[in-house]
């Protein structure tokens, strides 16, 4: 799989990079893509695969922005949503 487009890495290296996804992950959203023309961070969210707070952190890292998730009203919340995804998606609860 190609890594960067231009000077900017692809997607979905940054979220295997992050620990989001796995490659197959990823393989599976580029062929829902070639079918449907739809972003791959969207058809990584729709598939469960990732919740929008990974996306947004990968989308931001994609771009060259830091994002400091974890000061100011709400400390916190972000990493919790991520948690009851991952464990959701781990263990298929609905």
């Amino acid at each position: 799989m190609e890594e960067t487009c231009g000077d900017r890495p692809l997607l979905g290296a940054v979220l295997v990079a992050q620990g989001a996804v796995a490659h197959a992950d990823v393989e599976l959203a580029l062929d829902a893509q070639t079918e449907t023309s739809r972003r791959v961070g969207e058809l990584l969210v729709d598939l469960g695969l990732i919740c929008r707070p990974e996306l947004d952190r990968a989308l931001a890292w994609q771009s060259g922005v830091i994002v400091d998730e974890e000061s100011g009203f709400g400390s916190g919340l972000r990493a919790a949503i991520e948690r009851r995804h991952r464990y959701r998606r781990d263990f298929a609860i609905s």
